[in-house]
């Protein structure tokens, strides 16, 4: 196990002066290709459309805080008190995490349910949509089965547009993160109808917001922690193999 967290013993804090202080990761959903973690010098750097936040570090706890400002879907922002995504007990509780190691982004529930709720006014939209009542899987807590309306035979099934959901983040420009319908939904096997379920891949969360790797998916993201600062940059990570 390689440990990456922001403490004394992590790895890159080991190797700091070799590394720049920096490591970088870029993530695919694709299980057939594999990337790499990168250091220093070896970073590939974005070629444009860079994005800038703040690391928030402290001693006293090893994790990567970003400070979330606000949730948006298709452009809309939801009505969630920023407070909620506030660093408490010294970084014990509250915050936004930056962490690979988690598979889904775990939401602080008042901005879960907020998400859940737009969604499901979202969706009401769409007949053929029907709300699968949880758990398919014990985390999701909105999946629906989705059944194409009749249509003639050589009729070709209608494409149905999913919503963006970005994350709104402090530092130069307004930085954030467009965590793309493929990285914000995922298809489950429901077994009480056995047919596959879309699901909304975020899971509420009583203490923190943890950004997992599942919508982590197709950015390059650079630690820079001797400036305290991540960057981040759209890519097609699956070229990084």
């Amino acid at each position: 196990m390689l440990g990456l967290g922001y403490d004394p013993i992590s790895f890159p804090n080991q190797i700091s002066h070799l590394i720049d202080g920096a490591f970088s990761f870029c993530l695919t959903r694709r299980r057939d290709v594999q990337t790499y973690l990168r250091f220093g010098s070896d970073i590939p750097q974005p070629l444009g459309g860079v994005r800038v936040t703040p690391l928030v570090l402290s001693d006293l706890v090893p994790y990567y805080h970003v400070n979330l400002k606000a949730i948006s879907v298709d452009g809309h922002k939801l009505l969630i008190n920023p407070t909620v995504f506030e660093i408490r007990k010294r970084g014990t509780e509250g915050g936004c995490i930056i962490d690979n190691g988690s598979s889904f982004t775990l939401l602080i529930n008042p901005a879960h349910q907020a998400l859940v709720m737009y969604l499901q006014m979202h969706f009401l939209r769409y007949p053929s949509f029907n709300k699968v009542l949880p758990p398919i899987y014990p985390k999701f807590e909105l999946c629906y089965n989705w059944s194409p309306p009749p249509r003639e035979a050589n009729e070709a099934l209608p494409i149905l547009t999913l919503p963006t959901i970005t994350f709104h983040f402090d530092g130069p420009n307004h930085p954030n993160i467009d965590v793309a319908p493929e990285s914000g939904f995922i298809l489950m096997h429901d077994r009480s109808s056995n047919r596959d379920a879309l699901c909304l891949a975020f899971v509420p969360d009583d203490v923190r917001t943890i950004f997992g790797s599942w919508q982590l998916s197709d950015y390059r993201y650079i630690f820079d922690l001797k400036r305290s600062l991540l960057k981040f940059a759209p890519e097609d990570c699956a070229k990084n193999s």
